[in-house]
């Protein structure tokens, strides 16, 4: 092992040891914690390594023969976790439960699942892990955390995992109701990357032409000439078809555009993941979720009622989430700074603060 390996481990074991509530101060802390509070919240900024905090809980609660669901509102995610949930725990039977799952009838050990496949279950699970609790539709139909609930057994402990608490869990937290534990920190020690602002007026009307800003020309150009890759996010699909014409016409290049309907968007996901093509355009699907190495992120028309505080915060982590590359640009193309840029801006400045403050990022080391 590296020199340079040996520090970064032996920092990030410091750094388990010294977040707000000492998460590895004993092995079992969250799994115990969670069950002396049966409803816990871990707020872990995006990156942090939610996923993989969550894995020695996961096997003690298989040792003492509890059965665990893991629950995630959007089918893609279930999609993505199922592998890695299987490859961490070969001996456990994983099942995984979505729309399209050829599983519905079986039970496992580890029922990976969206939320709306909870109806399913009744007083079923010791450990319930609800991951991206704030994501929709979770937030917005109040049937599924009532679903939740009815699957769990007498005292089952409820972890909610999140980068962007709710309104309402942030009033939960602060008035004590919701315990919580803030990891904010990437487990690469590295700050996260603030997003620029960078008005184009109106791209609408642009687009409506098959033409480009200037401010956005220059943008592409320079992404180009660096070889840079980019994930584009718009509000609407109709946006997204248009800046797909208006780069086709500018740059007479062929970008893909996934949306939530597109029956392709996986393969062209993967395409993406596995480094063909040096842009992608997507709406709000890829906003969470999503793994990719040395990436940045541009969103167009930004001032969009559709880019809330939560969702810009959750886009702009898709930057610097790999340890090779814990850096890129994240540029909010605008027509006018709302308050949802400001908050966003405002929330990813003090999570580094936080960071800063508890000396969890490598420059405290240097």
């Amino acid at each position: 092992m590296s020199e340079i390996l040996k520090r970064d481990v032996i920092l990030f074991k410091i750094i388990i040891n010294s977040f707000t509530v000492h998460i590895k101060h004993h092995s079992s802390f969250l799994f115990e914690l969670s069950y002396f509070l049966y409803r816990f919240s871990l707020l872990a900024i995006c990156g942090a390594g939610k996923t993989e905090m969550m894995f020695e809980t996961i096997s003690l609660a298989l040792l003492q023969k509890k059965r665990v669901c893991w629950a995630i509102p959007r089918a893609d995610v279930v999609v993505d976790l199922i592998p890695r949930i299987k490859r961490a725990f070969p001996y456990a039977r994983v099942v995984g439960l979505h729309g399209n799952s050829e599983e519905k009838n079986i039970y496992g050990d580890i029922v990976v699942t969206t939320t709306h496949q909870l109806i399913r279950f009744y007083q079923a699970f010791d450990l319930l892990i609800i991951d991206e609790v704030d994501a929709f539709p979770y937030t917005f139909d109040e049937m599924l955390p009532r679903l939740a609930q009815k699957a769990c057994k007498t005292g089952c402990a409820t972890i909610y995992l999140s980068a962007t608490p709710s309104k309402t869990d942030q009033r939960l937290i602060k008035r004590g109701r919701l315990k919580c534990c803030l990891i904010p920190a990437r487990y690469h020690l590295h700050a996260l990357d603030i997003p620029k602002y960078c008005f184009s007026g109106n791209l609408s009307r642009f687009l409506k032409k098959r033409r480009l800003p200037r401010v956005i020309k220059k943008w592409f150009n320079k992404q180009l000439m660096l070889n840079r890759r980019a994930l584009l996010f718009v509000p609407t699909i109709e946006m997204g078809y248009l800046l797909q014409e208006a780069i086709r016409k500018c740059f007479a290049l062929e970008v893909e555009f996934v949306f939530s309907s597109d029956e392709n968007r996986l393969a062209k996901v993967k395409n993406f993941k596995e480094g063909k093509g040096q842009f992608l355009i997507t709406t709000m699907i890829l906003e969470r979720g999503v793994t990719i190495a040395n990436i940045d992120v541009a969103i167009f028309s930004t001032e969009h009622e559709v880019f809330e505080e939560s969702a810009l915060v959750q886009i702009s982590g898709r930057v610097g989430r790999n340890p090779m590359y814990p850096h890129g640009e994240i540029v909010f193309f605008h027509y006018g700074i709302t308050l949802a840029m400001e908050s966003a801006r405002r929330q990813i400045r003090e999570m580094n603060n936080h960071a800063r403050r508890q000396k969890l990022l490598k420059e405290d080391y240097k």
